[in-house]
């Protein structure tokens, strides 16, 4: 039978997230988490703990709606992920990770609907929820990059970001979950390899070869620093807008700490500047909350690989001009 408007919408009453980090991205989760609970949505949110500190910590604070995962736990379950596990680097391990832990929430939680996967990274400043009425019965989800002018070329590695992925509990919607995991377990790597990189260019092909696949169209969606010039940016009192959508929610992709205080966004890696509107109105309230999170984990006293060490005197060059990039395009936001 035919649902009527009504019954879709109620559908999405609840809805369920999964999302992975470790102990050094916990702020970023906790803070993500916070602004998603700000938006007065239903949720619940599997968050998988990709080591043991970061685990025990997520227990601690016993956040309502957050179900931790273990990293054990996920390797237990999907132990053709674990042997996996040497041949790829922890960025890349992390990326082979991400069908494999929607098909952990899919295939232990058979009454979900649909789950919908979530960098850690992001932030909300508006309710999610007309994105769902916009996937709508839809059994895949994606979202494109919308790459800026002078990231045009980035294209070659993903039409697509895996920012936002939803698949429902349905046929089509497992069927292309299988698929890609089945793909990032036989090849994920952080390098362009012809039509595959990482778990991100594997979505390319998904709306010719599935059907029902969405894109989702709201611009509010993804704003990110590799599409910011694509738009005008406005705050209202009714929020920020992209064009004439609400954001909903902003990603924060390469942000770097270069201080205590001190924070690069990376968007002048795309030879823009950075918007007063978008330093001040998304930016700044970011940072200052992810600041005071940042003190469950200090991520600032980290060892320096000895690899980065050796090769940092051959960089020195590549560092300056980097930095005049920096102050040029007024990429550098103090706290």
């Amino acid at each position: 039978m035919k649902r009527n408007k009504t019954q879709t919408v109620n559908c999405f009453l609840m809805h369920n997230f999964c999302t992975l980090f470790d102990i050094n991205y916990l702020p970023r989760f906790v803070t993500m988490y916070n602004s998603m609970v700000r938006t007065g949505i239903s949720f619940k949110i599997f968050a998988f703990c990709m080591d043991e500190n970061c685990y025990s910590r997520l227990v601690e604070m016993n956040l309502q709606g957050v179900q931790p995962v273990s990293l054990h736990q996920l390797e237990d379950f999907d132990k053709e992920l674990f042997s996996v596990k040497k041949t790829r680097s922890l960025v890349e391990y992390y990326f082979t990770s991400t069908p494999s832990i929607c098909n952990y929430v899919l295939s232990n939680f058979s009454q979900i609907d649909s789950i919908t996967y979530l960098d850690s990274d992001l932030y909300f400043f508006s309710s999610p929820q007309v994105v769902f009425e916009e996937i709508t019965e839809s059994s895949i989800a994606i979202v494109e990059h919308r790459f800026s002018r002078f990231g045009r070329h980035f294209i070659k590695n993903g039409k697509f970001n895996v920012a936002w992925l939803t698949f429902r509990n349905n046929e089509l919607g497992t069927k292309c979950l299988r698929d890609y995991r089945g793909q990032c377990l036989e090849w994920c790597y952080d390098y362009l390899d012809g039509d595959r990189y990482g778990d991100q260019k594997y979505l390319d092909k998904w709306p010719e070869k599935y059907d029902g696949v969405k894109i989702i169209q709201n611009l509010g969606v993804n704003l990110a620093p590799w599409n910011l010039s694509n738009y005008l940016i406005e705050r209202k009192e009714e929020g920020i807008y992209v064009n004439n959508n609400k954001l909903v929610f902003f990603h924060f992709a390469n942000l770097k700490q270069l201080g205590s205080n001190l924070f690069t966004t990376s968007v002048s890696s795309y030879f823009e500047f950075v918007p007063s509107v978008v330093k001040n109105y998304i930016y700044l309230p970011y940072l200052k909350e992810l600041i005071k999170n940042t003190e469950i984990e200090d991520v600032t006293k980290k060892t320096v690989n000895p690899k980065y060490q050796r090769i940092s005197i051959k960089r020195s060059l590549k560092n300056v001009l980097r930095f005049i990039r920096l102050y040029f395009f007024g990429d550098l936001i103090r706290v």
